[in-house]
């Protein structure tokens, strides 16, 4: 594995421990807090606010084969820069510029759109310099 797939793996596993550490746990259980210092309202039933930092769990949870070996495992590591990181960075700042959602969402945005940039660079340079395993194979016979 070449320098920036071992980059990309180190920065998925930051995304994650960041995700579980500032959102998951705040979500699962302070979500009063957390909403509070996010400045943002309090919805009854509070329940959908656990359920969406279950819901972040859960998406973090399926960053980690793409984080061991996006070789391997090439469509989890897309899908969790385009699909996930991307999708979250595109839906709350679409929440907030254009249908009034609280500011507070923007730092959920703003987390992804981060790890989305740096993630699908260091990707792009991992697939770029690697060699594909047929011609590893071929090699291996001359």
């Amino acid at each position: 594995m070449n320098a920036y797939a071992k980059y990309f793996g180190c920065v998925v596993w930051l995304g994650i421990i960041i995700n579980v550490v500032f959102f998951v746990i705040p979500l699962l259980f302070f979500p009063e807090v957390m909403l509070s210092l996010l400045k943002m309202q309090i919805p009854v039933p509070i329940i959908w606010v656990r359920a969406a930092g279950l819901l972040l769990l859960e998406i973090s949870i399926l960053y980690i084969p793409g984080a061991m070996d996006p070789y391997r495992y090439q469509a989890t590591a897309w899908m969790s820069i385009l699909v996930t990181r991307g999708g979250g960075a595109t839906f709350f700042i679409t929440a907030v510029l254009l249908f009034g959602q609280d500011l507070g969402f923007m730092s959920i945005a703003l987390v992804d759109l981060v790890f989305a940039v740096i993630q699908g660079i260091l990707l792009f340079l991992a697939l770029q310099t690697e060699q594909p395993l047929i011609s590893k194979i071929v090699k291996g016979f001359s």
